[in-house]
């Protein structure tokens, strides 16, 4: 049903009452105050003080009338307003009543139609989305094959190329940009697969190259292994060639018990090289069995000298001892001295010949000890000498080494 036509009447243009007449008598008091303002009040003075204050007073009954007058001449103004306001509100409030229902019935017919509009929109662009949504997958396939095998690219261009893959789904408007994007990434993953391959040929071809140079490496460790036992070994044989230089002038124990060590020593722990080792050996134990034998004579040598300073301590000690006894027998029989004397004197004389005797027995003995030793030693010298002069080249820098300049100087001197 149309609703009927309101009528609006015109509002009541009602003028407001400014009766600004009933200012006149203050406007009258202002200008008599302000003339009196301008004279200063001598405050300190009785008279000024008085003035002042009737000035001041004048001043607040002229505020206070003013007020009054006003709130005299505003009270029928406000409730004029108060009524003016009621009757409004009232008019409004029935106004309001009579439009809501058909407000309403307008409002809720404009909500369907927005809500159909919005609902054919939603499907609208769920549709594009879909479509579009297919179009970035496609577009976006690509992207899955950068890295991917050669095999994998090549599957999934035949599965591009087939035309099972558009007819999936009706494309509607956007069947020429699908046909467009599917080139589009065949073209990208043809070149992907161009990568692929290259990239799977350099792979085996590294994979070809570190093979070789593995087995390159596996060769050199080989090599270097093989290197280092032959030189093991020729240490080894270096070492048994230098031991009778490094047994200079040790004792007889000690030569021996390198000469045993030395015999536990197989040739056939020495390889490819154990006929050098047998040499080796052999010539080792051949001169240090004979630095056992020139040690032995100079240990012998030393011991007939001990014997022969034990046995003149021996003789010093008897000759003390006798002199002690002598002396004793002098003190025990004193009386009897000149009958003893002479044979004392027989008896000493007869003690130091017998002494004299055992000590030329025993200088003889010591001279052809020591004339057997040297004849030995004259024997071994030429060999130790060149044995010497041979291993000196094979013993580095060191104390040992100055020990051996040293001996082969003093023997050279010697012959010389």
């Amino acid at each position: 049903m149309a609703a009927p036509e309101t009528e609006v009447l015109d509002p009541v243009q009602d003028e407001p009452t400014t009766d600004v007449a009933l200012y006149d008598p203050f406007e009258a008091v202002l200008t008599e105050l302000r003339e009196a303002s301008k004279e200063a009040f001598d405050i300190s003075s009785k008279e000024g003080n008085k003035a002042a204050r009737e000035f001041v007073q004048r001043c607040v009954t002229t505020r206070t009338g003013t007020e009054e007058a006003y709130t005299k001449w505003n009270r029928p103004v406000l409730d004029l307003q108060k009524k003016n306001r009621d009757k409004r509100d009232e008019i409004v409030a029935a106004v309001k009543e009579i439009e809501t229902p058909v407000k309403d019935q307008i409002d809720a017919e404009q909500k369907r139609k927005d809500e159909e509009r919005i609902a054919k929109a939603r499907a609208e662009s769920a549709r594009i989305g879909a479509h579009q949504a297919c179009l970035n997958a496609i577009a976006c396939l690509p992207k899955d094959y950068l890295s991917a095998s050669a095999a994998d690219v090549a599957a999934a261009i035949l599965d591009l190329e087939s035309p099972e893959y558009l007819g999936q789904r009706d494309w509607e408007e956007y069947a020429e940009q699908a046909k467009e994007a599917v080139d589009t990434a065949l073209t990208t993953l043809r070149a992907h697969l161009e990568n692929a391959k290259a990239r799977e040929e350099l792979a085996a071809m590294k994979a070809q190259q570190e093979a070789e140079a593995a087995a390159r490496r596996a060769e050199e460790a080989k090599a270097e292994a093989e290197r280092k036992r032959v030189d093991s070994i020729k240490e080894r044989i270096h070492a048994i060639e230098i031991s009778p230089s490094t047994c200079i002038g040790l004792g007889v124990k000690q030569i021996q018990q390198r000469i045993e060590s030395l015999a536990r020593e197989a040739a056939d722990d020495f390889a490819e090289f154990q006929a050098e080792a047998g040499a080796a050996i052999e010539a080792a134990l051949g001169n240090l069995n004979a630095m056992l034998e020139t040690a032995r004579d100079a240990e012998e040598l030393a011991q007939l000298r001990a014997d022969k300073a034990r046995r003149e301590q021996e003789a010093a000690d008897a000759a003390a001892r006798a002199e002690r006894e002598a002396q004793e027998a002098k003190e025990a029989a004193e009386r009897a001295e000149r009958e003893a004397e002479a044979k004392r004197q027989a008896e000493a004389r007869a003690a130091e010949e017998k002494r004299q005797r055992e000590e030329a027995a025993a200088r003889r003995r010591e001279q052809e000890a020591a004339a057997a030793a040297a004849q030995r030693v004259r024997a071994q010298a030429e060999t130790l000498l060149a044995l010497l002069v041979e291993a000196r080249g094979h013993v580095p820098a060191g104390d040992l080494a100055v020990r051996i300049d040293a001996t082969i100087t003093a023997a050279t001197g010697a012959q010389q």
